[in-house]
């Protein structure tokens, strides 16, 4: 793995409140190659809260939501395993949201 990529998540910038540990589990699900936090926007959300946006060309694109802020973050995942990979998200994002 490159040298700013730790347990499978790119940690070059900074997360939203809470979001790293997800991150961790997400880079655990077989298939998912890398996580690639991206932008963060302010915003009037509440809570905490993952989902699947849509597929890109490299893979999945989510959206994290934690507290006045949104954060989007970038999946690497092969296109074969891109429905298993969103089904295991949405399931854990379930969790996560508790």
């Amino acid at each position: 793995m490159p040298k700013h990529f730790k347990r499978g998540v790119k940690r070059e910038h900074h997360f939203l409140k809470g979001l790293e540990k997800p991150l961790e589990e997400i880079a655990r699900i077989p298939g998912v190659k890398k996580v690639i936090p991206g932008r963060i926007y302010a915003s009037d959300s509440r809570g905490f809260e993952i989902k699947v946006t849509r597929e890109t060309q490299t893979g999945l694109k989510l959206v994290a939501k934690s507290d006045g802020s949104v954060q989007e973050v970038f999946l690497v995942v092969d296109k074969a395993d891109r429905k298993g990979v969103w089904r295991e998200i949405e399931s854990l994002a379930e969790e996560w949201g508790k």
